[in-house]
């Protein structure tokens, strides 16, 4: 797998991320490195602003965090450990959807979680992801900035679609490359259902497509 900076400027680059997102992930990657591996990777990805400095846990968008520095953050990661580095991206996504899912229940609505368990299970998954992609809409809609994040069904599974993913934002590769989002989609709907599912990305901004796609299974992975 090779990952490079696009040859031209990705707009998407620069819109902005959720200071408390980029510190989860942050935290997440501290929690998987330790803090003298997550110092590396800051510095050989242009993030030094980063090193003891993360940003505040609010869930609003101050204009300090781009895009730009998360994805620099995940395609490092993804470097830096090689061929394990989709399993530490994985790990990383999911850590980092914990401390999300504990903090903003308000947000998504975490708490309708055990009256969604009682709905058949593919129900559970739709309403699972319209929570989440509802909740970030109105995050970024919030502080004038657009999440075009969509939902569709696809027989047997449900799409997730990005058009707006900044796991990938401004860069290029050979293969799907945002796992720190499958992570946080695997760990949500696990959380929600108290199941695992299927979660591949099959579509990626990175290889040039017009958005980053996941499909999710609607039968658990028994």
């Amino acid at each position: 797998m090779e990952i490079k900076n696009k040859p031209t400027p990705d707009p998407l680059a620069s819109n902005h991320m959720v200071d408390a997102y980029m510190r989860w992930a942050l935290q997440a990657a501290e929690e998987v490195l330790g803090k003298q591996g997550l110092t590396i990777v800051l510095r050989d990805n242009g993030l030094e602003k980063y090193v003891d400095n993360y940003p505040p846990e609010e869930l609003k968008i101050s204009g300090n965090v781009t895009n730009s520095d998360y994805a620099n953050l995940c395609t490092g990661l993804l470097q830096f450990y090689g061929r394990a580095g989709k399993s530490v991206d994985y790990r990383i996504g999911r850590i980092s959807s914990k401390y999300a899912i504990e903090k903003q229940a308000a947000v998504f609505n975490v708490a309708a979680r055990m009256a969604v368990r009682l709905l058949p299970f593919q129900n559970q998954i739709s309403t699972g992801l319209d929570n989440l992609i509802g909740g970030f809409q109105k995050l970024w809609s919030d502080f004038g900035e657009e999440a075009i994040i969509l939902k569709e069904d696809r027989g047997d599974s449900f799409a997730y679609i990005q058009q707006t993913c900044p796991t990938c934002a401004g860069k290029q590769a050979d293969e799907p490359i945002c796992h720190q989002t499958t992570g946080m989609l695997l760990e949500s709907i696990e959380w929600l259902t108290g199941k695992k599912v299927l979660v591949k990305e099959v579509e990626c901004r990175a290889m040039g497509d017009p958005a980053c796609v996941w499909e999710i299974s609607k039968t658990p992975d028994e």
